[in-house]
């Protein structure tokens, strides 16, 4: 009996060992939205933000009456503020007269779809600014039909839905995020990190030993290699989407949440990844005032050796940033 214990408390190690290591030191430091996706730990200290008293009216389909001077944003996760995520509307909020009401994403996959679906079904403020994240924005674009009617974008919609509820999964175990971890460390085939990492040639983040290193989404560099035709498609939806809202009489700006490797490649010790060129294309394609594109305001600050403008463990900008956009 004592040999059949023991040869199970052997065999039961290389799985137990594994679970105890994760869950005493690797699961509490997972910060951030890098942490949890890549498995990486950070300083407990870094990032942490304070309570805010937000200005931002966050709402879904039923805002509140507007008043003339109103700003509506709209766009990702780069749009989401509270009391504790700060983007750009805050700022806006904050620093002009003006009420600020942000509609939350609520499932929209293409918030220019959210945009048109808006102006066409609620009298919405006459200054409206609608962003998207770099990455996804040429795909945005193109996906974009200003001719569908509010039923057909709904369904859109729902038919965008079903497909993001199916392909999230349920919150992970303990035992699940241990195994997926230790098959990553592994590097087995069908475990790729979606967060990668590099070294910067000079200190860009204050987080505790990672000071010179940038972590960022795969995506960032997935669709590199557009090509002129779909540059060109994007650009002219881009056109008409300005020309759309111009004969609705509303303002309409258009921010581009720059990717965080965008913004810092110019910066990567040997780089080996092809460089990111999407908005400079876009910018010597077609120049509009009321296209926004944050990189132009961002890449200088890290030129200029400002630290943190995206954190070190998230994908987002800071409040420093955020603040410098708006």
């Amino acid at each position: 009996m004592k040999r059949f214990l023991l040869k199970s408390l052997l065999y039961s190690i290389p799985i137990i060992a594994p679970i105890v290591l994760f869950t005493i030191f690797i699961n509490p430091h997972l910060h951030g939205d890098i942490g949890p996706l890549g498995y990486i730990t950070f300083a407990d200290e870094y990032a942490v933000t304070k309570t805010v008293n937000n200005k931002v009216r966050n709402c879904g389909y039923n805002c509140a009456m507007f008043n003339a001077g109103d700003i509506l944003t709209i766009g990702d996760s780069f749009s989401q503020t509270n009391e504790r995520d700060i983007s750009y509307n805050y700022f806006l909020a904050e620093y002009w007269n003006n009420r600020v009401f942000n509609l939350s994403q609520d499932r929209w996959a293409n918030p220019f779809d959210r945009f048109i679906y808006m102006s066409k079904t609620n009298n919405i403020p006459k200054i409206v600014v609608v962003e998207s994240v770099e990455r996804y924005l040429i795909e945005r674009l193109n996906n974009l039909q200003l001719n569908l009617t509010p039923a057909e974008m709904i369904q859109r919609k729902l038919i965008d839905t079903i497909t993001i509820k199916e392909s999230s999964k349920k919150r992970k175990s303990i035992l699940e995020k241990t195994q997926e971890w230790t098959k990553r460390n592994l590097r087995l085939k069908g475990y790729e990190n979606p967060i990668l990492h590099v070294k910067l040639s000079k200190p860009l983040f204050s987080c505790h030993d990672k000071e010179y290193d940038l972590y960022f989404l795969r995506d960032d560099i997935k669709n590199l290699n557009l090509s002129e035709q779909l540059l060109d498609s994007a650009i002219v939806k881009l056109d008409s989407l300005f020309q759309y809202a111009a004969s609705i009489n509303i303002d309409l700006y258009i921010l581009v949440a720059a990717d965080k490797y965008d913004v810092y490649q110019d910066f990567i010790i040997n780089n080996n990844y092809q460089n990111q060129c999407i908005l400079d294309n876009i910018r010597k394609k077609y120049n509009h005032p009321h296209l926004i594109i944050s990189k132009d305001t961002l890449y200088h600050m890290v030129k200029d050796g400002v630290k943190d403008v995206y954190w070190s463990n998230n994908t987002h900008w800071s409040p420093m940033g955020a603040e410098a956009v708006a």
